[in-house]
């Protein structure tokens, strides 16, 4: 296994805060690593050390920055910059510095010689040696292979304005850069913000086949999950490292958690006779040895150890204001057009107290403008919106408001008091109703432009949440919010007694809080009584159908599609190879079954089987998939 790079003595803080304390990391070629943390508590500032944006503190002993000599990132960040000098196919060069350079000077060249200002041979001769160098840099294959993944992601006119793009296609964009990137290293940074589920399930079959070695920060459960085989948790300032899957880390973490608690009742109950022995006075302790009393102040100091390692919820307290009526929104043969464009028509549907709808579909079918509708303001082009008298309802938004930078979380939710007083007269200490947002004391009186991204998220859903509501619509509400946070949101969530509509793409988050689904596509709602994983099946067979548009046959000009290029030889194959697959995939099911009950002396057999037999399923399918080409 060959080590890319070691960081040692890692130490960086801020004023206010300390994110690293002498941390050590180790990076291996072929990692896939997912990267946890509270917002706020270094994620980012871990990939700015690596990419060397973040100089570490100055300590003894110093730090160690050690890497591979042919050891290279690329970083690809939650917020594209830039965007005003580029359109969508020249961004690519945004990226690649040594390329930029040259494509300036070419820009300038081929303007000159459009004008016919300058010397032209001694233009034309500047021109070809910036060419000769763009292809030793490998530019030519680099942005075919970029453009490939730009139509891979369902982008087109590639003149527009990276400016004039959408959030889900600049992230698309983003996308298109990291998978083409050459580099060794690729540093994910929130790739899945505001894209839709379609994409996000791209995006993971790519890294799932891709052998690059990457480590990625994301909300996405699902994603980190199915493409991540090593765990890297920031706590504290520390990094725990772990092997294995998100789902595994997370049982290692239950686990754990019991652990620590039989051991802090263990500590507990020395600790009772420790303090009983401390207090009998000098006289008693004359007998005993000077080591017991140092042990003493050992295990207190692991008692407090282990007790600030306890696990810590968000009590996020979400209120409905108690409405007894049932039917808060209905809609009748809603429609809404916008020029010839009609983006949905002949809309029926109702909400009801306790309803916990998701609203899904692709990026551009008019979610954000149904919710308009919904709140109230846009006005439908045709049909019938009936709400309750004055119906209060909550809006948390993916375009968040944003902070007074000198503002303090205390002067901004106590609103010049101490208190925080809702709407249905609850009074709580706003040191309290901060600290269920995992906001610490020394935290609350802070200026707001020292939080990062994250923590102000989290700050703004404490706002948002201070009030009672009928109905709360929630779009996009875990962008930049860490998994601790939405683990807490989840459950706060499905206690909810008011309605809910989520808005949203993580799979995890969707299924664990809603139990309806809404799906707008071409302009219908289709509605899911059984929630996500009914409307999963749905979003699949779309996706299915979208790809089998795009592998349709050609059609020639007497509108006949091109004959099949199979020999009789291989279309014979292609027929045992499905039967082949059909064969395996039935094996395969069967060992897991068996393994799922196996002893431990079974296993190892039963694995290495189940080995063999997924390689030659995936030869089967690579093998049926050219076969299907041709025909």
């Amino acid at each position: 296994m060959t080590t890319l790079l070691t960081l040692q003595n890692l130490s960086l803080s801020y004023p206010h805060k300390i994110i690293f304390e002498d941390v050590t990391f180790t990076l291996n070629q072929g990692d896939k690593i997912g990267v946890l943390g509270l917002n706020g508590h270094g994620k980012s500032s871990l990939f700015k050390v690596i990419a060397g944006l973040a100089n570490p503190d100055t300590t003894v002993p110093p730090f160690i920055y050690d890497k591979n000599k042919d050891f290279t990132y690329f970083y690809v960040p939650q917020e594209l910059t830039n965007l005003g000098e580029w359109d969508m196919e020249n961004y690519f060069f945004e990226f690649h510095p040594e390329m930029k350079v040259l494509k300036r000077r070419l820009d300038k060249i081929n303007e000159q010689l459009g004008s016919g200002e300058g010397d032209f041979d001694k233009l034309i001769n500047e021109q070809g040696k910036i060419y000769d160098e763009l292809h030793k840099l490998g530019e030519d294959k680099l942005h075919a292979q970029y453009i490939s993944y730009l139509k891979y992601f369902g982008l087109e006119n590639y003149d527009r304005q990276m400016s004039s793009l959408s959030g889900g296609e600049q992230r698309k964009v983003a996308l298109s850069l990291g998978l083409s990137a050459p580099q060794e290293l690729i540093l994910w940074d929130e790739p899945t913000n505001h894209l839709d589920l379609e994409t996000i399930q791209d995006f993971e079959e790519e890294l799932q086949g891709s052998r690059k070695t990457f480590m990625i920060i994301s909300h996405d459960r699902s994603l980190l999950n199915n493409v991540v085989d090593r765990i890297i948790h920031i706590q504290r300032g520390k990094l725990r490292s772990f092997s294995g899957t998100y789902e595994a880390y997370l049982q290692f973490l239950q686990e754990d958690q019991m652990r620590r608690e039989k051991e802090l009742d263990r500590l507990n109950n020395m600790n009772r006779r420790e303090t009983a022995w401390i207090r009998r006075g000098v006289q008693a302790r004359r007998t005993k040895s000077k080591k017991r009393i140092e042990d003493y102040s050992t295990l207190n100091k692991t008692i407090q150890d282990l007790k600030a390692q306890a696990h810590k919820s968000v009590s996020l307290d979400l209120k409905s204001s108690g409405r007894k009526s049932k039917i808060l929104i209905s809609a009748e043969d809603l429609k809404l057009q916008f020029g010839e464009r009609t983006l949905f028509d002949g809309l029926n549907f109702s909400i009801a107290k306790g309803d916990k709808i998701a609203l899904m579909g692709r990026n551009g079918v008019g979610k954000s403008s149904l919710l308009k509708i919904l709140l109230g303001e846009l006005e439908q082009t045709s049909g019938k919106v009936k709400r309750l008298d004055n119906l209060d309802v909550g809006y948390f938004s993916q375009k968040r408001e944003a902070l007074k930078d000198n503002e303090t979380p205390w002067t901004m939710i106590g609103e010049g008091i101490d208190y925080v007083i809702s709407n249905t007269g609850d009074k709580r200490h706003v040191a309290s109703y901060l600290e269920n947002f995992l906001f610490s004391s020394d935290e609350i009186k802070r200026p707001i432009h020292t939080f990062s991204g994250g923590e102000k998220n989290r700050l703004q859903l404490a706002q948002f949440m201070k009030h009672a509501r009928d109905i709360w619509i929630f779009d996009e509400p875990t962008n930049d919010l860490d998994l601790e946070t939405i683990g807490i949101l989840e459950e706060e969530l499905r206690s909810y007694e008011g309605a809910l509509i989520i808005v949203g793409h993580d799979r995890s988050f969707i299924n664990n809080v809603t139990d309806k689904c809404w799906v707008l596509h071409e302009g219908k709602l289709e509605n899911f009584e059984a929630g996500f994983s009914q409307a999963e099946m749905f979003l699949e067979a779309i996706h299915l159908e979208e790809e089998l548009k795009k592998k349709a046959p050609n059609v020639d000009k007497k509108g006949e599609a091109p004959k099949d290029k199979m020999s009789n030889k291989e279309r014979n194959r292609y027929q045992d190879v499905q039967k082949e697959i059909e064969n395996l995939e039935v094996l395969i099911s069967t060992l897991n079954e068996k393994m799922a009950s196996a002893k431990l002396s079974e296993l190892s057999d039963l694995q290495a089987k189940l080995s063999v037999n997924e390689t030659k399923l995936e030869n089967l399918l690579n093998e049926w998939a050219e076969l299907e080409a041709k025909l």
